[in-house]
């Protein structure tokens, strides 16, 4: 994938991979925008239910507009079939990692700060209707923010597997 096209999008590195995708940084150097593009494995490129549920991430956080839920901006997919997702580039770290540096441990008013923010984003996808069911410290990025409390801004990552309600409440009128 390094130095292919994603849409208007040059894939520059891997930044992480999982069983399901794997996650590139992109750039748009016309604007010089960084994106954050997430590709499913070719294998599931013919599963209409993990297609589903892949392109349901795209739906469920744009649903929810919050400054601490990561922003997906298009969807699609590659000539091969292979669906992607491109969304917001996050430079931080996850709550997983932080907990890993520091030993199990944070400061009382950085955890309270997180879980203010997650609570809060929360709050926003459930206003929504929507239910995140994969809530854990590597799907929490801390990145900088000077307007945020503590300099830090909490990003809620991979509403993958989340519940859209609002579909199914939909469905059954």
């Amino acid at each position: 994938m390094i130095g292919s096209s994603v849409g208007s999008y040059r894939v520059v590195r891997l930044l992480g991979e999982g069983g399901m995708g794997a996650v590139y940084e992109g750039i748009n150097e016309s604007i010089e925008r960084r994106v954050a593009i997430k590709v499913l494995h070719s294998e599931f490129a013919q599963r209409p239910e993990v297609l589903s549920r892949f392109f349901n991430e795209a739906r469920a956080v744009n649903r929810i507009a919050h400054p601490s839920i990561v922003q997906v901006h298009e969807h699609g997919h590659l000539p091969n079939g292979v669906a992607y997702i491109v969304m917001e580039y996050l430079d931080g770290q996850t709550l997983g990692e932080r907990l890993h540096r520091t030993g199990g441990k944070l400061p009382m008013r950085t955890a309270l700060q997180i879980a203010w923010q997650m609570a809060a984003a929360l709050a926003a996808a459930h206003e929504k209707h929507i239910v995140h069911r994969d809530l854990k410290p590597g799907n929490l990025m801390l990145v900088p923010d000077p307007l945020g409390p503590g300099g830090e801004r909490v990003k809620l990552l991979d509403f993958g597997i989340a519940k859209l309600a609002a579909d199914t409440k939909r469905d059954d009128k």
